[in-house]
């Protein structure tokens, strides 16, 4: 390929590294999704080994609408990256961006070898998108219903063996305490992945469309059947050699299932493998030259994208007022205060950078749990925490969502703090919640927004990721909102005070 063939291939490149590099936090942050890490190398690698069979590039797509098509696209990415910008995390949006990177990659197939050339290399072009993380409400739905569905075939199978075990939401009750049925157990982290290497199986193999399909179905029924085996045993043990031996067994377990779960679908794309239907030509198709100007053109754009975002949100920092700094201090003199570890999944949900979280009793009766974090400036933003609100992850351990009530401003010193409040039922009685997120900067005058509207009005206010703090309180013990709300507000100025300096 000469050199001008080759330097076609920048503008391309460059947007699949965008792309990657977007993704990157959530692949390293979030367990779920770490093997993104290795979808660019395979994607690369399965374009390389499709390139000797490519076919004639005489095809090729010639004419005003693929120039004025891919035109379009490029101009999509200066919204796209100005939005991006303020809310790094909004999975919408990622899913914007990989399917302008992808359609993009298509047309210039298209551009340079024809429709043969999509048809040829439209797997390995489409293939990245399986790591782009899925809309949190989506996740968030099959999480659930996977892990309350494990629960409840082991807590089924487990009865069988004369076992008794009652499940609420993710929580298995039995006779000597209680198993969680986590993320991990649920499977969610291998279905995903596995889904992943069934698609590679099928590539590699050269299984036709139906087969993939089936691999597909078949492999994610597979994956399920292999976490109700590891509920169903990690059940066994606490009930036969008690909750401590659940640490000793966990990994162990977690891993035979994760290796049955691939071994499964390797056996079943080996034995639908077919023999190669594309032999390797002896004079594959060059590439079609594209227009050398247009190619700087669009480069020169990609460039100037980036350099606008950074003027854009530049000129709007300097409007923004700082609020006072402040933190969480847990009321060490209450004797029955315990600092509570925090779940490594936790903090693979919120991406924070520092966080505490305690417990404790006051008066007699009325049961405090509270969870602060912060986050530096260009950690993470403000939507991603929205997104975990109570109403989504306290179902799931076995409370009932009631509604969510008038929000509660509470002061601590110079600080304002404005919660969101929700209640729910917890063995028959009130849980209050009292969510506060915080950015350490504001436009003054200017009310916070909890939806799409709110993440675009912070890209058009330039608002990016400028720090932000998160105080949730959580009350038992109060029958009423109102006296719920007046002890709250009395913990708050307790517990928050101004921010120690660091050097």
């Amino acid at each position: 390929m000469a050199l001008r063939d080759k330097l076609s291939w920048i503008l391309p490149g460059l947007l699949w590294l965008w792309l990657f590099v977007h993704l990157h936090s959530e692949w390293t942050l979030n367990s779920r999704y770490n093997y993104g890490w290795a979808v660019p190398f395979l994607a690369l690698v399965l374009f390389y080994m499709r390139w000797p069979e490519r076919p004639s590039s005489d095809g090729a797509v010639t004419g005003r609408w693929p120039a004025i098509l891919s035109g379009l696209l490029l101009a999509a990415l200066l919204p796209i990256r100005v939005i991006e910008e303020a809310n790094p995390d909004w999975r919408f949006l990622s899913w914007t961006l990989a399917l302008v990177v992808t359609a993009f990659s298509i047309v210039f197939l298209a551009r340079i070898g024809g429709r043969k050339w999509v048809r040829h290399f439209l797997f390995p072009v489409c293939f990245p998108l399986v790591a782009v993380p899925w809309p949190v409400q989506f996740e968030n739905a099959v999480v659930q219903a996977m892990t309350r569905a494990v629960a409840s075939f082991a807590v089924e199978i487990a009865g069988w063996i004369g076992i008794g075990a009652f499940q609420s939401g993710n929580i298995i009750q039995l006779r000597n305490g209680f198993v969680g049925v986590d993320e991990a157990c649920s499977g969610v982290k291998t279905l995903q992945a596995g889904i992943m290497v069934a698609l590679v199986l099928g590539e590699l193999l050269r299984l036709g469309v139906g087969r993939r399909v089936a691999l597909i179905v078949c492999g994610c029924g597979w994956i399920f059947v292999c976490n109700v085996f590891r509920a169903t045993t990690l059940v066994i043990v606490a009930a036969t050699r008690g909750l401590d031996a659940l640490q000793h067994w966990h990994d162990g377990i977690g891993t035979a299932a994760l290796l049955a779960g691939l071994a499964g679908l390797l056996g079943l794309a080996w034995l639908w493998k077919t023999e190669s239907q594309t032999e390797a030509q002896r004079s594959p198709g060059d590439p079609r030259n594209l227009p050398a100007p247009g190619q700087l053109i669009a480069i020169a754009w990609l460039v100037a994208v980036f350099a606008a975002n950074e003027l854009w949100y530049r000129s709007h920092e300097r409007q923004l007022i700082a609020r006072p700094p402040w933190q969480a201090q847990w009321p060490e003199e209450n004797q029955t205060l315990r600092k509570l570890p925090i779940p490594e999944n936790t903090r693979a949900i919120l991406h924070y950078d520092d966080a505490s979280s305690a417990a404790w009793e006051d008066p007699r009766g009325v049961r405090w749990w509270s969870f602060f974090a912060r986050w530096k400036p260009s950690r993470a933003a403000l939507q991603l925490v929205r997104s975990h609100s109570p109403e989504i992850c306290l179902p799931a351990v076995g409370r009932t969502f009631r509604a969510e009530r008038p929000p509660l401003t509470a002061r601590a010193g110079p600080a304002a703090l404005d919660f969101r409040t929700y209640e729910f039922e917890q063995e028959g009685r009130p849980l209050f919640v009292f969510v506060c997120i915080q950015e350490d900067k504001v436009v003054s005058g200017v009310a916070e927004e909890w939806n799409v509207r709110g993440r675009l009005l912070a890209a058009w206010r330039g608002k990016r990721n400028l720090g932000q703090r998160l105080l949730e309180i959580a009350v038992t013990g109060f029958d009423d909102l109102a006296q719920a709300k007046e002890a709250t507000a009395k913990t708050v100025a307790r517990v928050v005070e101004p921010e120690t300096p660091t050097r």
